[in-house]
């Protein structure tokens, strides 16, 4: 089976033709601050696999901070195994991100149904040239060299939706994000197909009406990329303000699939005119 890690909802995709530059085009739609909550049950089996039952939740959040964006994922799952035997487990993370795509902070703490927990804390820096280090705090202090190209999430997502918009097919980047061994992991994306403004969304809000989305189909792989096997597979319908929906999380054993159960805005954050 495929480990479970805490990829962030926000890693996406990037430009579909070497590294992105420092500064972005706009998407065609306003990032939207929301709150998001989803059901999390059991899709598609493998025949070895023994998992027959999974239930759980997802909670997410993405927040405008003025000087940068806040994100806070809440994510927690029990399976079912053919002997009776019933595992669950969790993370929790906490992020922020400046709004240039240069730095970048992280806390994570990952428990199981035994009470136990692990914490992961650090931050991030790219330069000029697109390189950076990024420094892990806890549980021990190490640094991992970031190469140059290298996206921290919500700017990842901003070029998944420029991307989008402009009909690329296909893309890969290497993304930051605390999760993982390093934290650091390449990603190849698909955008498979565009539905127009007005196509429904399994959930009815008025934040998703008419607004444009997209089949985006994803495989997580080791900074390396020296395994042809990635080590997840994810499909979603992505929104364009960046609302996500009809995630799929492919373990290789098992599929975890998600219902959007409840979608409200976050409230713009009053600045002062300091940014």
């Amino acid at each position: 089976m495929r480990r479970i890690t805490a990829k962030l909802l926000l890693t996406l995709v990037c430009v579909s033709v070497g590294a992105p530059s420092a500064t972005a085009t706009p998407a065609a739609e306003p990032l939207l601050p929301h709150k998001a909550v989803y059901a999390l049950s059991l899709g598609n089996l493998s025949a070895s696999s023994s998992v027959v039952e999974a239930a759980g939740r997802f909670e997410f959040e993405w927040s405008d901070v003025c000087d940068g964006w806040a994100v806070n994922q809440r994510f927690r799952i029990a399976l079912l195994y053919e002997e009776g035997l019933t595992v669950s487990f969790g993370w929790s993370l906490s992020s922020w991100e400046s709004k240039d795509g240069g730095r970048y902070r992280f806390f994570i703490r990952r428990f199981d149904d035994a009470g136990e927990s692990q914490d992961v804390r650090g931050d991030a820096e790219l330069g000029p040239d697109g390189s950076g280090t990024a420094v892990f705090h806890d549980p021990e202090r190490r640094e991992v060299a970031l190469p140059a190209g290298t996206l921290f999430p919500t700017r990842h997502t901003l070029y998944v939706l420029e991307n989008a918009v402009s009909d690329a097919t296909s893309t890969w980047a290497l993304v930051f994000d605390g999760s993982g061994d390093e934290g650091l992991f390449g990603v190849s994306a698909a955008l498979s197909r565009r539905l127009p403004p007005g196509a429904p969304p399994p959930l009815p809000n008025p934040l998703l009406r008419d607004v444009p989305s997209w089949r985006v189909n994803l495989a997580f792989y080791g900074a390396e990329a020296a395994s042809v096997e990635p080590e997840q597979e994810q499909g979603l319908r992505l929104f364009a303000n960046g609302v996500v929906d009809e995630m799929s999380l492919d373990y290789g054993d098992f599929v975890l699939t998600s219902e959007l159960l409840e979608l409200s805005p976050l409230p713009a954050p009053d600045c002062g005119g300091r940014f």
